[in-house]
């Protein structure tokens, strides 16, 4: 089953890095969707932060109507196909 994918005004950063500064993405069910970028982007860094091994630092992160940013990484089902 295909979800959206909401990200708004999200931020990383490390210490007094800040890999993404207020990045806002929707991400329609089912839409192609590609991160193109140079290395040390964050699109790595975003990839993590929507599984759950990267912490969020501002902003939320939502799959269709439901903010992710505290749920743990085993309750995300992101390997089941929700």
């Amino acid at each position: 089953m295909a979800v959206a994918i909401h990200i708004h005004h999200v931020k990383k950063q490390y210490e007094d890095n800040v890999v993404i500064q207020n990045l806002s993405i929707d991400i329609k069910p089912g839409e192609l969707f590609t991160l193109l970028g140079p290395s040390g982007c964050g699109k790595t860094t975003l990839l993590r932060m929507i599984a759950g091994f990267n912490s969020i630092e501002a902003g939320t992160i939502a799959f269709d109507d439901q903010v992710i940013n505290e749920v743990p990484i085993y309750k995300r089902n992101l390997y089941k196909g929700r």
